[in-house]
């Protein structure tokens, strides 16, 4: 009479205490190797732990195609917002800077960018 709906927290428990541990491995025995692979490393272990989590605790393990469905047009919408974020943190000066520090505002009138800065406590700003 299993249908294969059977949930054991024992069991999510144990795969995430053994994943927690392959990356605290990971993190410790790669201190000395490249940022991407150190990283990639620490990455796939912590997909894995929330690939578990969601499967089981968010049950989509137990949930039909509309879940799927929901979740698919998600990796597409998150390059979007990346499409709509990257130009304004990529286009980075020689000094580290952003073109125009955040707070700037656009004058139509003028067609110009004004620069808001931040105030000091000392001018009274409050910041």
């Amino acid at each position: 009479m299993s249908d294969g709906k059977h949930f054991d927290a024992n069991k999510v428990f144990i795969g995430l205490f053994i994943f927690t541990a392959l990356e605290v491995a990971w993190g410790y025995l790669g201190h000395g190797w490249n940022k991407p692979m150190l990283w990639g490393g620490l990455l796939f272990f912590a997909f894995l732990k929330a690939w578990l989590i969601a499967v089981y605790f968010m049950h989509l393990k137990f949930e039909g195609w509309v879940i799927y469905s929901l979740l698919l047009p998600t990796p597409f919408l998150v390059l979007v917002i990346f499409g709509y974020v990257l130009p304004d943190v990529a286009n980075q000066g020689d000094d580290n800077n952003l073109i125009h520090p955040i707070g700037s505002r656009f004058e139509k009138d003028t067609g110009r960018v004004e620069e808001v800065m931040i105030w000091s406590k000392d001018e009274g700003g409050g910041h």
